[in-house]
């Protein structure tokens, strides 16, 4: 039989029937009354009465999910980064630890509709990063998500920041200079560091923006923290930081009070003496440039200035500071006030200790001499200057590194001294207290959800230490300028 005779029709291949071949027509649909659709090869269509289905059932069409527009769905994570930000990021940028209404920080969530882009953006890509940090244990799918979602959103706050300061109107605005600052990352601070300086000298100045933006005081503690410690973590100090920072002297009391208005409770008195100690940095630099001639007169000037700044810091009351702070914290609602005065007593010591041996590192290292007893320190009178120092330094170092072994029982104060803890590993040389510096620096990255203590900890492990650098000239510590305040 021909092979094209033996194809079945159509009726009797839905029914799975075997097929007579009877052409035109077959002989079984015949039979059964029914029309032979025939033998073509293409399959016949069939009309269904209205309401009549197939056999197969109705087609079951996909059905497609609600989709938020755009804007609804992005209100929706900043309400959320909003509230999370609250919860676990604003208590922490505040020495007393305390949360909610009224404290410098707590953002409402009923302003998050009238906020810019880039600075909504920047606080969900800052809530992003606290989960990372914070997260380090979980899933890597989990860490995955969280790290597509950061790029995405720092992606978008960059756009916006840049849309906003195309327009002329925008560039100079609060809330443009707010979200640059909220916008801080450790690789890139000293870019948005001045660029916000650059803003704030447009605006005229920052003693005039911190009476006229009185809303915004609470950024600028940190933009003027973080140009004064970036200074002193950095081979060469910024010239003209270095005299801004000058004239936030007289306004130290205004921005920090009694210096729990940050993460970094450095008493004002003792802040301002970081600031010195970097303006004379900046000036013994220059001096290092000038012809040899007038070196030994302006090398015994910086020295005398200097000496000033060690005594000062030297005389400085703790107790005293330590006791006034026990009374301005609310008893029972903020976490400071369980430390009391020997915890707060013990900050105070960590933060002197420290920058003493800041002074000394920076500016007294290579440049002591003349009589003993022009250093200030009792001792030896066969000692030269600098290795009395040497001895004030070595004190200083046992000091700090006793006070941060003693924090540590204080779960609040162990976060409050980042800065206190680089200074301490640049100078300790046995592995035991190397050891403590980092685990202490990986808990505090860990408790505060930020990367710069993780920065600390490898230019300690990875420069400091490797390359045997501490109890060396201070700038040679550095690579490159870092920060080290949150």
């Amino acid at each position: 039989m021909d092979a094209s005779n033996t194809k079945q029709c159509w009726e009797c291949r839905r029914r799975r029937l075997v097929c007579d071949f009877t052409r035109p027509e077959c002989r079984k649909c015949q039979l059964r009354g029914v029309a032979c659709p025939g033998y073509d090869g293409k399959k016949p269509l069939k009309w269904l009465q209205p309401q009549q289905v197939n056999a197969k059932g109705p087609l079951k069409m996909a059905v497609p999910r609600a989709v938020k527009p755009e804007s609804e769905r992005q209100m929706g994570s900043v309400l959320e980064a909003i509230e999370y930000y609250n919860i676990h990021i604003a208590p922490d940028l505040i020495a007393t630890g305390a949360r909610g209404p009224g404290t410098p920080y707590w953002m409402p969530h009923s302003t998050a509709p009238y906020l810019p882009r880039s600075f909504t953006q920047s606080i969900v890509c800052t809530s992003l990063c606290h989960r990372i940090l914070q997260s380090s244990d979980a899933p890597p799918s989990d860490q995955v998500v969280l790290a597509r979602k950061l790029q995405r959103h720092r992606g978008d706050a960059l756009r916006a920041l840049t849309a906003d300061l195309a327009q002329q109107e925008l560039q100079t605005s609060d809330f443009t200079l707010a979200s640059i600052q909220q916008s801080f990352d450790p690789p890139s601070w000293r870019n948005h560091s001045t660029g916000a300086a650059a803003m704030i000298n447009m605006k005229g100045g920052f003693g005039n923006v911190i009476l006229s933006s009185p809303h915004l005081r609470h950024l600028f503690r940190y933009h003027a923290l973080i140009e004064i410690l970036g200074n002193t973590t950095s081979p060469n100090v910024e010239l003209d930081s270095v005299r801004n920072q000058l004239g936030l002297i007289s306004l130290l009391p205004v921005l920090y009070g009694n210096g729990l208005a940050t993460c970094f409770p450095c008493p004002p008195d003792l802040l301002a003496e970081i600031i010195r100690i970097n303006h004379l940095r900046s000036i013994f630099e220059a001096a290092a440039c000038t012809s040899t001639a007038t070196k030994p007169a302006v090398r015994e000037g910086q020295q005398s200035a200097a000496l000033d700044i060690l005594r000062r810091v030297r005389s400085f009351p703790t107790d005293k500071w330590a006791a006034e702070v026990v009374v301005g914290i609310s008893a029972g609602e903020d976490p400071a006030f369980e430390a009391g005065f020997t915890g707060w007593h013990d900050i105070a010591c960590i933060y002197r200790s420290a920058i003493a041996i800041y002074c000394i590192s920076s500016l007294l290292h290579d440049n002591a001499s003349g009589p003993c007893e022009n250093t200030g320190v009792p001792g030896d009178p066969h000692l030269s200057p600098k290795q009395v120092l040497a001895k004030e330094r070595e004190a200083y170092v046992s000091m700090l590194v006793s006070r941060l072994r003693d924090v540590i029982e204080c779960t609040h104060l162990r976060k409050l001294v980042l800065w206190p803890l680089f200074v301490a590993g640049a100078e300790v040389e046995d592995e035991t207290t190397k050891r403590f510096v980092a685990d202490e620096l990986r808990w505090i990255s860990n408790a505060l959800g930020t990367a710069a203590p993780l920065v600390a900890k490898d230019l300690l492990e990875n420069r400091v230490w490797a390359l045997g650098l501490g109890r060396g000239s201070w700038g040679a510590l550095f690579d490159q300028s870092y920060v080290f305040v949150l």
